[in-house]
């Protein structure tokens, strides 16, 4: 995931995607608040082609499984 609507708008969340949770990546933005076009296919390889990248699919992946287990524990729901 690439962090950055929710930085221009809500850099709350931007912060607890990029350094709590760790399943994202922050885009540097200009002196203008854009992100040029550059940034974002900069982002994008790094999620793609990186050891970081595969670390956020790894990390976002265990997540995932994660609360598919509590849920399925908690007997509420069941995701397949």
């Amino acid at each position: 995931m690439v962090a950055w609507p929710l930085y221009a708008e809500q850099r709350f969340n931007r912060l607890v995607l990029v350094e709590d949770l760790k399943i994202a990546l922050s885009m540097d933005e200009s002196e203008d608040g854009f992100v040029s076009a550059t940034e974002v296919e900069k982002r994008v390889r790094e999620l793609m082609d990186s050891e970081s990248g595969n670390s956020i699919r790894e990390r976002t992946l265990a997540m995932k499984d994660g609360a598919k287990a509590a849920l399925s524990e908690a007997g509420h729901l069941v995701l397949h």
